[in-house]
């Protein structure tokens, strides 16, 4: 099947997006965390940025909409990628659901802010979340990644195994002094993996000119 450069040119610019995720979502809180009185990272989740607590609660908001528009145009950028090389269409469109839903829930944490309750957005945009890894590590997988890439994708769902338990309050350990960084860690898991997810395609779609070596490639 032949694809235009047109059709490459869209997809690779997509891609763009999915690699900028975890660069946004991480940015947004180092812009943002001067302006909230007492900040920590152990202690402050993300979501407070954003709050009443804030002096300029709009910096972290809008910075985290811009993230969610940014994992939404890379959901269709992993979904064109794939296509593209050859994956089964329900990878494809399995890697879709997932990340669009991060997006949109992304997006709906910055539409409502703390201490609006709807802010933790709903149940059926927050657990395909928990997906993103695994389903991402069977998406590359298929295409041949590199072992340093393998392993990367394994130790990021080992993460996301231990957080889980200790996020949900499962373990019993009083968590409370250390939400910032569970939460963040916890990102590691999604947000991170999207990114990665848009710079193997790409450079698959894309091939570094002769003569340039490509680190994630050894």
């Amino acid at each position: 099947m032949r694809h235009s450069p047109r059709s490459d040119d869209i997809t690779m610019a997509a891609l763009g997006f999915a690699f900028a995720v975890p660069f946004l979502y991480y940015g947004v809180q180092l812009v943002a965390a001067p302006f909230f009185p007492g900040f920590s990272v152990l202690g402050t989740t993300a979501s407070e940025l954003g709050s009443d607590r804030s002096t300029r609660p709009w910096v972290f908001n809008a910075g985290v909409m811009l993230t969610g528009i940014a994992t939404l145009i890379g959901s269709i950028g992993l979904l064109r990628g794939l296509r593209r090389l050859g994956a089964h269409p329900a990878v494809g469109w399995l890697v879709l659901v997932v990340v669009a839903s991060t997006g949109l829930a992304t997006l709906w944490a910055g539409i409502f802010p703390l201490p609006d309750p709807r802010h933790r957005g709903h149940p059926a945009l927050l657990i395909p979340m928990l997906a993103v890894p695994v389903v991402l590590a069977l998406a590359l997988w298929r295409l041949g990644v590199s072992r340093a890439i393998n392993a990367y994708l394994v130790a990021t769902i080992v993460l996301l195994a231990a957080m889980v338990p200790i996020m949900s309050g499962m373990t019993g350990i009083d968590m409370r002094k250390y939400r910032g960084l569970t939460q963040r860690l916890f990102a590691l898991t999604v947000f991170v993996p999207i990114g990665v997810g848009g710079y193997q395609l790409a450079r698959r779609i894309r091939p570094a000119p002769a003569g340039i070596a490509d680190p994630a490639a050894r």
